[in-house]
């Protein structure tokens, strides 16, 4: 089976859900099966998408991957309407369209597949709100496999938006919430969707919680953070409550970030929190096994590595209760708890340091969880179902 999987973005080590995911999904699909491209921009970072890669055909490892030139962009215009619908403000057809205009888009990139599209079996996108995905999903709509990686954002509500999901042949989730949503948003009937989601490595590999302690001078409990530091991920929100005396109960509790972005750290909280810039493998490891739990603040998800990471560690986790995705996964695993304040941050955290083995508890069912819903093989074989009626 010939694929193709066209994403604004693509390299080794990028920090992003979509990225990895995309990533993972064709280092682990069977190489007997499946014969993979990835056809993307030559864009590296995701906030001014500005050319970084050199145009045309490269290798990393045995894939091909094809760059193309972005377009030029009206930022101001963009910056414009993307204010308006952030806020609800309410934009024509035609004022999507221009929004649309000045997403993420490439020409060359668009001519390609639709030069190319009859020498794929199908053309996987990811994620929706992109020009890319938005605009290249049409091309060859009978080949058009979405991946969305769709939020309850006021950009789910575009017409645009619609039109994407309900012209593309097949539409695979990351999870049964964001099914959930899009069957609440779109006409959908049930017949060209599945819940796929990632899969991961399951071997058991322990971290060195001394040495992360001893790294960063940390003697008492603390409870972990770790990704993009933005408020797209509420990160901001959550320091903010970690500086109020409801929340951060014990004198000796700390709250860990790590990751890329930036911080705002509030004056009050600056001796609890610890903001750390970047975490290799092994040092998210031996955060994650110092850790009292790993707590993911945002409300727009549509799967959470983090949970999966943390519950591999046998870490139970702290979500916040607006987010229907970690919610479910939460209740589904039995592998942590919710809370939609900062007090109801501090029980939750207050119950687990004062409950040791309940904690235990939760991680380890977290981590079955992980192994019977997303080990490769369980996940390769949702795709594998999926593609075939695509090419059927």
């Amino acid at each position: 089976m010939r694929i193709a999987f066209v994403i604004p973005r693509f390299a080794e080590g990028l920090v992003g859900g979509a990225e990895t995911l995309a990533l993972e999904v064709i280092r682990h699909l069977p190489a007997d099966r499946y014969e993979t491209e990835v056809w993307t921009t030559c864009a590296l970072d995701h906030h001014s998408w500005a050319d970084h890669f050199p145009e045309g055909a490269s290798r990393i490892g045995a894939l091909t991957v094809r760059r193309f030139r972005t377009n030029p962009r009206n930022l101001e215009l963009f910056v414009h309407l993307q204010h308006r619908i952030h806020h609800q403000l309410g934009l024509s057809l035609e004022e999507e369209l221009v929004w649309l205009a000045n997403s993420v888009n490439s020409d060359r990139l668009l001519d390609h597949v639709g030069r190319h599209a009859d020498e794929m079996d199908a053309l996987v996108f990811l994620p929706y709100l992109f020009g890319v995905t938005l605009t290249g999903a049409t091309i060859a709509p009978a080949k058009s496999v979405l991946i969305p990686c769709l939020h309850d954002e006021p950009y789910a509500y575009l017409r645009i938006v619609r039109n994407l999901f309900e012209g593309v042949r097949c539409i695979l989730f990351n999870s049964a919430p964001e099914g959930e949503l899009a069957r609440r948003l779109y006409e959908l009937d049930g017949s060209r969707e599945s819940v796929v989601g990632m899969g991961f490595d399951l071997a058991r590999r322990t971290g060195s919680a001394d040495r992360f302690r001893a790294k960063h001078g940390l003697r008492g409990p603390y409870v972990l953070y770790f990704g993009r530091k933005e408020d797209g991920k509420n990160t901001n929100w959550l320091a903010r409550q970690f500086a109020s005396r409801d929340c951060r109960r014990r004198q000796d509790l700390k709250l860990v970030f790590a990751g890329s972005g930036e911080l705002d750290i509030p004056s009050e909280a600056c001796d609890s929190i610890v903001d750390i810039a970047f975490l290799t493998e092994e040092e998210k490891r031996d955060a994650i096994a110092g850790a009292v739990a790993v707590v993911q603040p945002s409300v727009n998800e549509s799967f959470s590595i983090v949970l999966m990471e943390a519950w591999l560690h046998e870490k139970p986790v702290l979500v916040h209760a607006r987010c229907a995705v970690t919610r479910r996964h939460a209740a589904d695993a039995g592998g942590g708890l919710w809370f939609e304040s900062g007090a109801e941050l501090g029980e939750c955290i207050s119950f687990l340091l004062d409950n040791p083995e309940t904690a235990g508890r939760m991680g380890a069912a977290g981590r079955r969880y992980v192994e019977r819903e997303y080990s490769w093989e369980a996940v390769v074989g949702r795709f594998d179902r999926a593609l075939e009626r695509v090419v059927s």
